[in-house]
């Protein structure tokens, strides 16, 4: 009975049939970080480069084009920076909803940015309106939009009003600015990874980057105001250096392989034989010594030197002569150390037992 159980409940099982269900979660890699990385690409069809910043950095010269998530403005400093490259030639292209780079693209849940005075005052110099209040209206669904003269289609959805000059209030405007422009997109997902392949997004896209007054750099900033790597990043080099400059110096000043070459051999502060022979002289010197010392070394060089001089047939030579030759010492310091009798310093003493010593050494 049991097996035929676990037989129904196999073919029961093996009779079973699935459904795979594919569900979006978003992207993986670059793309996951990255909301305009597909704008990045296109764009950088143009031949110009194009920089993708992840907080808050001042365009330069160079930077023709930057896209900039409208939270990012939220001071004076920053929008009078970016009034002043608009002013010189940048196109400025102000992006409102769906601008942050946390926000997910699948989900429908998003965070209103907070639109501040300073960027509000900006636009209006400009002859742009942007109405804050906006956000707390219903949606405003847009199908199209118009670009120098020409219109593309859309699918975007914002909370936000922008208009310029006389026309109704939408979801995009661009303006002349200086010698350069301002664009305002309400619903930034229009350029996001997930619908830029949409509709016309692309062309839009294409359209702003070929309206730009001047050729330069493209530039994205994904939404982070001011990031404390960042700051390190661009600020920290010159105090590293620095650091790394005073520790050099401090190096070289202490240690010993850095500074001035210094003698390989030391002075002893041992004192050596001749020292050691003449400190004895002195002493026996004090002692008045010196005839006691002396006489033994004479009678003995005297007895040896006349012996030898016998067997080598010189004995009717000149004795002082013949133990000079033999020393290779002058005959005056062979004369003063067999005649003198007490020496006058103890250094002449001790010359003169040193002398002594050298002629016994010569005649054994």
């Amino acid at each position: 009975m049991r097996w035929l159980l676990v037989m129904l409940g196999v073919l029961f099982l093996t009779g079973c049939d699935y459904e795979e269900i594919e569900r979006e979660i978003g992207y993986k890699g670059k793309a996951r970080v990255n909301p305009w990385l597909a704008a990045e690409r296109f764009s950088a069809e143009y031949g110009e480069k194009v920089q993708s910043h992840a907080s808050w950095k001042t365009p330069e010269y160079g930077d023709s084009m930057w896209f900039v998530p409208a939270g990012l403005l939220n001071n004076e400093i920053f929008n009078r920076e970016v009034e002043e490259w608009v002013s010189g030639g940048g196109h400025l292209v102000l992006l409102v909803e769906h601008a942050e780079s946390e926000t997910s693209d699948w989900s429908r849940h998003f965070e209103l940015p907070q639109i501040a005075t300073p960027l509000v005052s900006m636009l209006d110099r400009s002859g742009i309106t942007l109405k804050a209040e906006g956000f707390t209206q219903d949606e405003m669904k847009a199908k199209e939009v118009k670009l120098d003269g020409k219109v593309y289609e859309v699918d975007a959805v914002s909370h936000a009003r922008v208009s310029s000059g006389k026309e109704e209030p939408g979801v995009f405007t661009s303006v002349p600015s200086g010698e350069g422009r301002i664009s305002v997109l309400t619903d930034a997902r229009l350029f996001r990874n997930r619908w830029i392949g949409d509709h016309e997004h692309a062309a839009l896209l294409d359209a702003l980057i070929r309206i730009s007054e001047y050729e330069g750099n493209i530039g994205f900033l994904r939404g982070s105001g001011l990031s404390l790597w960042g700051l390190l990043g661009e600020h920290l080099w010159p105090v590293l250096i620095g650091l790394l400059v005073l520790t050099l110096l401090w190096l070289w000043k202490n240690f010993t392989r850095f500074g001035p070459m210094e003698s390989a051999t030391e002075v002893s502060h041992l004192r050596g034989y001749e020292h050691h022979l003449e400190a004895l002289g002195d002493f026996q010197w004090r002692l008045d010594r010196a005839a006691a010392l002396l006489v033994p070394l004479r009678a003995q060089i005297v007895e040896t030197g006349q012996r030898i001089a016998t067997r080598s047939g010189r004995r009717d030579d000149d004795f002082m002569q013949f133990l000079a030759d033999r020393a290779g010492i002058p005959r005056e310091r062979v004369h003063r150390a067999l005649v003198e009798t007490s020496p006058p310093d103890p250094a002449i003493l001790t010359r003169t037992a040193a002398d002594l010593q050298r002629l016994i050494q010569v005649l054994h």
